[in-house]
């Protein structure tokens, strides 16, 4: 009998003769594996941070999500929240630790994830740093907030 195939993030079985989860699209791997992957992801969670600096801030789902990408890729963090104030017209705030150590490669982490989540964004980025607006490709200054030929906001700026 042959050997079954387990998705590492939602523990689906398959067939031996399938690659990758229908559910969730990751790669599947044999049950050995699977558990040496589980190790390391419980292993990165509990590694103490040194020097512990926030990377990301935002909503619990959001933080949760990137928290993921950077367990599977072997960098250790956690999310703490700041619980806002105590008359409830505050929502809670979300933030993703790492080591000071570990700071720039999770940062290099979760842009490749943007990328691989919306592949257009590199693009977008790489025509901005050209000076050309991402939209219609006219030339924009560098410190342009919108193209003046098809009026796209180039900068967003908070008030």
């Amino acid at each position: 009998m042959k050997q079954i195939k387990i998705c590492p993030d939602c523990d689906t079985e398959y067939f031996p003769h399938i690659e990758q989860c229908a559910d969730c699209g990751s790669d599947l791997l044999t049950p050995e594996d699977n558990l040496k992957l589980q190790d390391n992801r419980r292993q990165c969670r509990e590694k103490t941070l040194e020097n512990p600096v926030v990377i990301r801030d935002g909503d619990l789902k959001w933080m949760d999500q990137l928290f993921n990408v950077l367990i599977n890729s072997g960098i250790p963090c956690l999310v703490t929240s700041d619980a806002g104030c105590n008359k409830s017209c505050c929502g809670s705030t979300y933030q993703l630790v790492v080591s000071q150590e570990d700071g720039e490669r999770a940062k290099e982490r979760i842009e490749d994830y943007y990328a691989e989540v919306d592949p257009e964004l590199r693009a977008s980025n790489e025509m901005k740093d050209q000076g050309k607006c991402p939209a219609c490709g006219h030339s924009v200054g560098a410190d342009a907030v919108e193209c003046s030929d098809c009026g796209l906001t180039l900068i967003i700026i908070d008030s």
